[in-house]
């Protein structure tokens, strides 16, 4: 069996892990997508905390799972204070380099490790699972550009990370595990391949909180000048709706609070904002439409992306978008009007949030 400290990178002493463990009682909270989101107990995430309270019996575990389906990095940035910070995780695992597309990269992925750490109130770990785009890379022994990006980041920020889907992989390609029992569908590990993404994370954590020593270490300069640390949502009361639409508490999905909905096409929503650019994250399926967003009275920018074909019987999507970046920084105004969809079914329109990049 491959010796696991070949898929782990140590870096900042775990000295959050460590003094919860010694006091009695840890949270731990993990961040990325499907793959880590809880499903019956068959995630790496549930093994993990699993692992926590086999290997610490009087210790008491508290879990707050934000993992989200479908989203990453660019639904992550607005969601970390909320869905972690106001937990006082002690410890905190960042899965997003499958589902973060280039626009997530970089200054997004920042924001998110210079929000839960400006406070130095939790350690923070970065994981990396597989999906088929990163085949060749991995065959060729080199790592694929969406993790590259991440460890540029990691390396500057001295934060821990476990590629542990090289583990498995690589028990792939030595003959010791098929496809199917790592990834059924192709991306999602159930039990048995989960247990295996958990091995070398348990490993790193077992290594390390046992030498793990109080220690304070200054939040180091940006990576980018352009980075998200202050990246916010903008409130549902500051929009002027325009038409036919209602606000809905959602409670179905942990993720989002409120969502602003109509089924007119004649509808709009304006608004002002100070920053630099907008994200929008909507409910999208075959039954949703798309929408034009324009600022300071310019060029309407359409965003009726065609849906991949999984998405048009999709339940809970939430769609990350970055419609307008790289504006000069001041108060700008913006607004959106719903568009019906090509290929669509009906003309849904469920906003969850707009997030100002600043």
């Amino acid at each position: 069996m491959n010796n696991l400290d070949a898929y782990v990178k140590a870096r900042r002493p775990l000295s959050h892990t460590a003094e919860a463990v010694k006091r009695g009682h840890i949270t731990i909270g993990f961040v990325g997508g499907s793959i880590t989101e809880p499903e019956n107990g068959k995630r790496w995430s549930d093994k993990v905390a699993d692992w926590f309270v086999a290997e610490y019996p009087n210790v008491v575990v508290d879990v707050e799972n934000a993992a989200k389906g479908a989203t990453g990095s660019l639904s992550a940035i607005l969601r970390i204070e909320d869905d972690i910070l106001a937990y006082q995780c002690d410890l905190v695992f960042v899965e997003t380099a499958v589902n973060d597309g280039e626009n997530a990269w970089g200054a997004c992925r920042e924001g998110i490790l210079r929000k839960l750490m400006k406070n130095d109130c939790c350690d923070v770990v970065l994981t990396y699972t597989y999906c088929q785009s990163m085949y060749e890379a991995m065959l060729a022994n080199e790592l694929p550009a969406s993790i590259q990006d991440w460890e540029n980041l990691a390396q500057h920020y001295q934060l821990s990370s476990v590629f542990m889907s090289r583990y498995a992989f690589d028990l792939v390609m030595q003959g010791f595990l098929r496809w199917e029992e790592w990834l059924p569908d192709g991306l999602h590990p159930e039990h048995a391949g989960s247990r295996l993404y958990a091995q070398p994370v348990c490993h790193l954590l077992k290594r390390e909180i046992e030498r793990a020593q109080p220690v304070s270490i200054p939040l180091p300069k940006p990576l980018h000048p352009d980075h998200w640390e202050n990246v916010h949502a903008l409130p549902f009361r500051n929009i002027a709706r325009h038409g036919a639409w209602r606000m809905v508490h959602e409670r179905r999905i942990p993720s989002v609070h409120h969502i602003l909905y109509t089924t007119s096409m004649q509808s709009s929503l304006t608004f002002s904002f100070e920053g630099t650019g907008l994200l929008v994250h909507l409910m999208m399926s075959g039954f949703h439409a798309g929408y034009h967003i324009r600022v300071d009275g310019g060029e309407w920018v359409d965003k009726c992306t065609e849906l991949p074909a999984w998405a048009f019987n999709a339940h809970d999507w939430v769609r990350e978008d970055l419609p307008v970046s790289g504006l000069p920084y001041g108060v700008h105004t913006a607004e959106i009007k719903p568009v019906f969809l090509a290929g669509g079914r009906s003309s849904n329109f469920e906003l969850c949030s707009i997030g100002i990049i600043c």
